[in-house]
Parts: C-alpha cells; sequence; structure tokens
C-alpha cells in the first residue's frame, strides 16, 4: 500500500469573474515509510497539494487516497493517523511548551502525560519546558512544532517547509531529527522544502512541480539521468565571453555568468578535453571545476 495515491487532481480557484488553475491533473504515487520530497518554486502548487492530502482542502474533480482512505468520505479517519508541521510556527503563544504539547495530544484523545515529557526529551526542549512559545527563539519554536506533529503518533506526517529561515546549525540537527524520527518509527514523511541540500539528505524520491504540475518524479539518480546530465564543468578565463560556442557531442546545456561557462556534460572524464580546447579559444583559462550534477542543477533545468 501507498502512503498517498493521486489520481487526475484538480484544483480550481473560482470567484465571480475569474478561476485560478492551482493543480493540473496530479497523479502521484508516494510510497510508504520513506521521505518523499515535494519541490518547486513558489506559487507552483505544493502547499495546496499537501493541504489535499492532509484533508483541509477539497480537491476539485480527482481523487485522493491516504493511507488507504478516500480523502474526502474518510477524512475524519485520515486526520486520527496523519499529522501536519510548517515552517510557520504558529502555536498558542501564552502556553508554555508543556501546556501546548499537552492540549494537542488531548485534542488527539491522548490522555498519557508521558507521551508529552517524551517529545519534550527527544527534541530537545527540557530546559524550555515552562517557557511560554512567544518567548521561544524561532529554533525552538520549530522545534516544538515538529514535537507536535508526533504526539498522536502518526503514520504519515506532512511537512511543508520545516527548516524555513532558520540559522544553518539548527536546521542541520532538526533535518537529523526528522531523519532519526523516521527512521526509528518507520513512518511516511512527505516533505516540501525550498533548500535542495536538504532534499538531497532526507528524500529517497523526489516529484518536482512547476505551474500546477508534476514535471518529474523519481530517485535523485532518476532524476539526474532523465535530464542526461551527470557532471558540471565550471571553466573561469581572463576575459569576457562574447563569442558563441558550436555543439559539443555530450554536452546538454551551457550557462554564461561573466567570465565563466559551466557545461553540463554526460560524463566529464569524457567530455573534459573537448569542453577545454573549445574555450581555450575564447581567453586563457585561470580555472576548472569539475563536480557531480545535484539537485540544484534538476531543480534549476526543471523549471524554466
Amino acid at each position: 500500500m501507498h502512503a498517498v495515491v493521486c489520481e487526475d487532481v484538480w484544483m480550481i480557484y473560482k470567484s465571480l469573474k475569474s478561476e485560478k488553475i492551482a493543480l493540473k491533473g496530479i497523479n502521484l504515487k508516494i510510497p510508504k515509510g520513506k521521505i518523499f520530497g515535494l519541490l518547486g518554486p513558489n506559487g507552483a502548487g505544493k502547499t495546496t497539494l499537501i493541504s489535499i492530502m492532509a484533508t483541509i482542502l477539497k480537491q476539485t474533480r480527482g481523487r485522493v487516497e491516504v493511507l488507504g482512505f478516500d480523502s474526502v468520505r474518510d477524512a475524519k479517519e485520515i486526520r486520527k493517523r496523519i499529522n501536519i508541521a510548517s515552517g510557520n510556527p504558529n502555536l498558542i503563544w501564552s502556553l508554555t511548551v508543556y501546556e501546548n504539547l499537552r492540549y494537542y495530544a488531548m485534542l488527539y484523545g491522548v490522555r498519557d502525560r508521558r507521551v508529552v515529557e517524551n517529545l519534550i526529551d527527544e527534541f530537545e526542549l527540557r530546559e524550555f519546558r515552562d517557557v511560554e512559545f512567544n518567548r521561544l527563539s524561532t529554533g525552538n519554536k520549530q522545534k516544538l512544532l515538529l514535537a507536535r506533529a508526533f504526539v498522536n503518533d502518526p503514520e504519515l506526517v506532512f511537512l511543508d517547509e520545516p527548516t524555513k529561515g532558520l540559522d544553518p546549525p539548527v536546521a542541520k540537527r532538526l533535518r537529523e531529527k526528522i531523519a532519526d524520527m523516521q527512521r526509528d518509527l518507520g513512518i511516511s514523511v512527505v516533505l516540501t522544502t525550498h533548500y535542495m541540500s536538504e532534499a538531497e539528505m532526507l528524500c529517497e524520491r523526489i516529484a518536482f512541480i512547476n505551474r500546477g504540475e508534476i514535471v518529474a518524479n523519481g530517485s535523485k539518480e532518476e532524476l539526474k539521468r532523465m535530464l542526461k546530465m551527470k557532471d558540471k564543468i565550471t571553466i573561469e578565463i581572463d576575459a569576457e565571453i562574447s563569442m558563441q560556442l558550436p555543439s559539443l557531442e555530450g554536452v546538454y546545456m551551457v550557462e554564461r555568468d561573466g567570465k565563466s561557462l559551466s557545461f553540463y556534460v554526460d560524463s566529464a572524464e569524457r567530455r573534459l578535453w573537448d569542453v577545454a580546447s573549445e574555450v581555450a579559444k575564447l581567453g586563457r583559462i585561470k580555472n576548472i571545476v569539475v563536480r557531480e550534477v545535484d539537485l540544484e542543477d534538476v531543480f534549476n533545468e526543471l523549471v524554466k
């Protein structure tokens, strides 16, 4: 069984004078027991799609199945089994860490106070247990929001940009905590993020969404192979680049940036000599950097 199955899902927002299509025929299967990434630029439809999966919104048409339940007919059953956290922590400002977790635990029918105390320890909030939410740092607010997402022992957790706006060391610890919780509990996680390094670290499979449509879906290696780009060769010369380079075998894309050219190739080992020879005609080569294509490169190409 998949954690989520979307079949021809559309979301159309209508007003008296116009309509806006937010999602266009989404077909997607999210595996169970994995961290699945949903990536895309601002306004691509990520939050709308997650809101439909989490039964917060109802799709205009199409079918969504979550943990084997229909998202419209069985919304109450789904809500018992899922939870959600976003990158905009907004809990009850006047309640303490403990009181917030206790309050939300009771909403899910969880009466055992040990659940709350264990989450406080798990997310390193013990010294802030009795501190009001509005007095917490941004990082600790985000820790608390993530802790709240586990109060009902969910089978599926939606994380919508969970490290948004956090300092790098805090974001790194939260990513590690997400990975640890998923592995230890064996749950399913759907993650949206703008940080490609975060997706690279956490996600086993990824779907890219742009303008309301799924434009690519697969493992990180499958996505790179799909674009036929394996390596990136960046060459800096001592002059501004004005000439047009000829087409070269195995080169799928070229980017210009001042005195630098970046070549996306099928194999740096096979193409480096030919690429460098052509660039040398434009000026003296100052520096060459070769690296493997990453998700940032895939993302930039897919959202053009």
